[in-house]
């Protein structure tokens, strides 16, 4: 028996991650208080994704400095994850918030 292929290939969970950082007023991805909000991989994690059924769930942590409405991001967040997991529906959450330097 073959194993399942990921919902989420490693390389495009990547991917995401690394995109949503550049996105203006997200200052970074939230692991959560235990580290718990994580896409898990062979000797890999990417934190701040997780996927539960069909929904995938985004936390961030909020750049206070951007000056950015947070449904603006959220918006921006939706879409470009929406772009690149099609078919799922997206969460985010705003786990954290800092002013960055």
């Amino acid at each position: 028996m073959s194993p399942l292929p990921d919902p989420i290939p490693q390389d495009v969970a990547v991917s995401v991650a690394a995109q949503l950082v550049t996105i203006p007023g997200v200052a970074g991805l939230s692991a959560g208080r235990f580290g718990e909000v994580a896409l898990l991989y062979p000797r890999h994690r990417v934190e701040g994704l997780s996927l539960k059924g069909s929904t995938v769930s985004i936390h961030l942590v909020l750049d206070l400095t951007a000056g950015r409405a947070v449904r603006e991001i959220a918006e921006d967040v939706r879409r470009l994850t929406a772009a690149a997991l099609p078919g799922l529906t997206i969460d985010v959450y705003f786990s954290d918030a800092q002013e960055s330097s």
